[in-house]
């Protein structure tokens, strides 16, 4: 099943979903999924839930025993991706292979209650965050000259061991979708994979944005996949090795991320390449797309630099507005 159809699938049955919500009966059924149920599931016991999210575990096809105001409503999302899918040109077999996938299951529970509790809204308002991007820690082995934060070692303030998977337990609940560490470095944390455990263990997406040090070496990277993590956004910011190690402020550090990235084909772990765009480096931006493509990478990222933090030491390296218009 390719990721495309899985996309479409999803994106027909959501569309089906605020249809119907114009219907008084539909809305008032869809309104039980926002209510959190206990249901027990024959691979981990009683889970405490919204009703969607059981719903939607029954027609990925988990064996689960629930109340029977949870199978009515299952009864009902199964009709809706029975016949609203296949007329709105989807197929219900898209639908049932992505809520196999635990996030893509929370994702779409978010966007099923933010049907049920606010009605059709555009955008569309959710009872959670999507995602959350978790600032993890301050603690970095590179010096890069535009760091947002002066990433260096770990604050006073930081978050203990308990409290970091508190805080994943508070998400969880919520019903957050997708978290994304970045910092500082949060793969050369003490706590980094016991923490991503923690994330994919509650079908929660796990993503990390790295310089990919720690990821270069095969072994970190196997462990990193082994706890759950899903998604890595490696920053390259020049397509020449000197270059890009002078900007990071460590020797080496060029090589390391792109074996990192290499992994991630390697493994077909998802991923992309982000580029931060200065002065220094946009008459390389043609050079910066073939490295990606000449390792394989599926997702290239330009990101616009911020003079902030250590950044304001090389402000005048922002692009001009002729500039952004050009690299546009």
């Amino acid at each position: 099943m390719s990721r495309h159809g899985r996309r479409e699938g999803v994106g027909a049955f959501l569309t089906v979903a605020r249809l119907v919500m114009g219907n008084p009966v539909a809305r008032l059924i869809l309104s039980i999924g926002s209510k959190e149920f206990k249901c027990v599931y024959k691979d981990k016991g009683e889970v405490n839930a919204p009703a969607i999210y059981h719903t939607l575990s029954m027609l990925a096809g988990e064996s689960v025993e629930c109340p029977i105001s949870v199978r009515f409503l299952g009864i009902f999302i199964n009709l809706l991706a029975n016949l609203g899918v296949s007329a709105m040109g989807g197929r219900k077999e898209d639908v049932v292979e992505a809520v196999k996938d635990p996030a893509l299951r929370r994702g779409i529970s978010l966007v099923f209650r933010g049907l049920a509790e606010y009605g059709v809204t555009v955008p569309q308002r959710l009872p959670a965050p999507f995602l959350i991007v978790w600032n993890f820690t301050n603690m970095c082995n590179l010096r890069c000259k535009h760091c947002y934060q002066r990433a260096d070692k770990p604050l006073p303030d930081e978050l203990s061991l308990a409290e970091k998977l508190e805080l994943v337990e508070q998400l969880d609940r919520a019903g957050v979708a997708a978290i994304a560490l970045s910092g500082g470095e949060p793969t050369i944390h003490p706590d980094f994979l016991t923490v991503v455990k923690a994330i994919a263990s509650r079908g929660i997406y796990a993503a990390v944005a790295t310089n990919g040090w720690r990821l270069a070496d095969p072994d970190f990277f196997k462990k990193a996949v082994d706890a759950g993590l899903r998604y890595i956004e490696v920053s390259v910011d020049s397509a020449d090795p000197k270059k890009h190690d002078k900007f990071r402020g460590v020797e080496g550090s060029w090589e390391r991320a792109i074996k990192a990235l290499e992994n991630a084909v390697k493994y077909n772990l998802s991923h992309a390449m982000a580029a931060t765009i200065t002065k220094y480096n946009i008459d390389e931006v043609e050079e910066i797309i073939d490295l990606a493509q000449s390792i394989g990478v599926k997702r290239l990222v330009f990101f616009n630099f911020i003079p902030v933090g250590r950044g304001v030491e090389i402000s005048d390296l922002d692009l001009s507005p002729e500039e952004r218009e050009e690299f546009m």
